[in-house]
């Protein structure tokens, strides 16, 4: 039997980050190293985590804390005291949001309006912005996350996605039961655009040397500590190229895979507001035969359009009308469970298939458009608002000055169109030279994940278990562990 002290314990507040432990082997990877493997969710009712821990003997060990605060808007406002929202785009947009879009009682657009005239005193006091940060130290210490943590006996805590609050109380709680600490982000953009974690760890899995970078000029993270591994949920577009069952797969969609097709990957109508008649008027095109009798599109909605608090079930009947023998809608296979956006196992076959055998994926840089790349294909940005003009902070146009994908952009990993006339200009380019627009996007690729090699699951396993041993060696001390941190 695996060692007690060996135990790692993955932090679970994500579909997301349960797709990337569950549908890559990761977890089965790290037992088979010799290390007991518990997740820790905010609830036990996911169907997807449920069947997965107990056909591996995984344990399910589901924590939330009790503290009235963390049901408030507390999440959305820390920001105000602890970063320039003026400097970052994506936090901005927030803002924005709150003071200009939201339904709902009105004092809750006046409160962002308060808090925006006191960060303009907190920005220039960094004394302010400490004792805020050490108050919040006091709020994230727990009687719930220290009583669990004790029965874990874990050997790691692995945080997927630290700026969510639950994730920084079971860390940070950790930390003080000297518990080592890592984290393993689920996406890209979880650094530069969704506000400062609330607790920092002992080590750091990066994507590639984008994150890596990131990690050490946004925290001043030691380069010591950061591990760049790739993405392990990436792996299966490495895979998925000599799969006996990806022609088939293809089909599945409703795509011909002997016919050229587009896949339009979309994005939350928060995000792009205007993306749905970009989709019908690229519809409209293949219909009309604008790129000839052959050509088809599959329509992937982001799990953002059909299901949370940004879904919009206009755009679903939309979608509906277009479908045709040429025209297919992928909707994601959601899992009914409290787990935002949890993913059924065979949703990402399918959707890794479907890029494997597309002409392009146009897609207004999500993770998907990356997921493009490691599939060997390009990407187009569609950054524009069809046929209108929306203020900028309503905008596709604004997405361009996100951190993640202005530097994404600039790298050459996708090709930005910004009108209609544009976008068919670049199909058009695609439908003659494919391989030459995906071999300029190559480098980007590296960058952003490192090699298309499909060892990412690999590499995240034998660097967790690197690091427990170093963690578990008696020499090395917790103090001189912690001088790294």
């Amino acid at each position: 039997m695996p060692n007690a002290t060996g135990k790692i314990a993955y932090v679970v507040s994500h579909g997301f980050a349960a797709r990337m432990l569950l549908q890559t082997g990761l977890l089965g990877k790290l037992r088979a190293l010799g290390r007991e493997v518990c997740i820790i969710p905010p609830d036990d009712s996911d169907p997807v985590l449920r069947e997965y821990c107990n056909l591996h003997g995984i344990g399910l060990h589901p924590f939330s804390s009790g503290k009235w605060i963390w049901k408030t808007n507390y999440g959305l406002y820390r920001s105000y005291f602890l970063e320039d929202l003026r400097s970052n785009a994506a936090l901005y947009e927030k803002h924005y949001y709150e003071v200009h879009l939201r339904q709902g009682k009105l004092i809750f657009r006046i409160i962002p309006r308060i808090l925006m005239m006191i960060q303009a005193v907190f920005t220039r006091v960094p004394a302010f912005q400490k004792a805020f940060g050490a108050a919040e130290q006091l709020l994230l210490r727990d009687r719930r996350a220290l009583r669990l943590l004790k029965e874990l006996r874990a050997g790691l805590i692995v945080s997927t996605y630290p700026v969510n609050a639950r994730e920084g109380i079971l860390l940070h709680n950790a930390r003080i039961g000297k518990i080592p600490t890592a984290i393993h982000l689920l996406s890209w953009d979880n650094i530069t655009c969704k506000g400062r974690f609330y607790s920092l760890a002992d080590r750091y899995i990066a994507w590639g040397p984008v994150m890596v970078d990131e990690f050490i000029s946004h925290y001043g993270i030691p380069e010591k500590c950061v591990e760049a591994c790739g993405v392990p949920h990436f792996d299966l577009h490495h895979q998925m190229q000599n799969d006996p069952e990806r022609i088939e797969l293809i089909r599945k969609t409703g795509m011909d895979p002997s016919k050229p097709y587009l896949v339009f990957g979309m994005s939350s109508p928060r995000f792009a507001p205007r993306e749905i008649d970009i989709v019908e008027h690229l519809a409209s095109g293949i219909q009309s035969g604008l790129w000839g009798p052959d050509i088809q599109m599959l329509v992937r909605p982001h799990p953002q359009n059909v299901m949370g608090w940004m879904a919009d079930p206009g755009w679903l009947q939309r979608l509906k009308k277009l479908e045709s023998p040429r025209i297919r809608i992928f909707y994601p296979l959601l899992a009914k469970s409290h787990l935002p956006w949890s993913m059924e196992h065979e949703d990402m076959r399918l959707l890794s298939a479907a890029l494997s055998g597309c002409l392009v994926c146009i897609n207004s840089c999500s993770t998907l458009s990356i997921d493009a790349l490691m599939s060997g294909k390009g990407n187009i940005a569609p950054m524009f608002d069809g046929q209108e003009a929306l203020p900028y902070w309503q905008s596709a146009r604004r997405l361009l000055d996100y951190t993640h994908i202005r530097k994404f952009v600039a790298s050459g990993g996708t090709e930005v169109a910004v009108s209609y006339e544009d976008l068919q200009n670049k199909v058009n380019s695609y439908l003659e030279e494919p391989e030459t627009h995906y071999t300029a996007a190559c480098a980007a690729r590296q960058s952003a994940c490192g090699p298309a090699s499909g060892e990412a699951t690999d590499r995240v396993a034998v660097t967790i278990d690197k690091w427990l041993a170093e963690f578990e060696e008696p020499s090395l001390g917790r103090n001189a562990i912690r001088s790294e941190a």
